[in-house]
């Protein structure tokens, strides 16, 4: 189970108070906007090498930007 996802739009990785986050979470220092979100879910491992994030990814593109543009709307 990972951090609340509310208002991921805008932050930055591993910045969720109280979240154990893996080091290279901590330490990758990428704000989530879109573009980083996309890259992210499509491949998370790719995107943050030794993250202990265990999905494999979403590869379908509408379904990615689908589940963005949702994110998107919880602040």
């Amino acid at each position: 189970m990972g951090p609340s996802l509310y208002g991921v739009v805008g932050r930055t990785t591993g910045s969720v108070p109280g979240f154990t986050y893996s080091e290279a979470n901590r330490n990758a220092h990428i704000a989530w906007n879109p573009a980083t979100l996309d890259q992210y879910i499509a491949n998370p491992r790719g995107v943050i090498p030794g993250t202990r994030m265990s999905y494999a990814g979403l590869r379908d593109d509408q379904k990615r930007h689908d589940l963005i543009a949702y994110l998107a709307t919880l602040h």
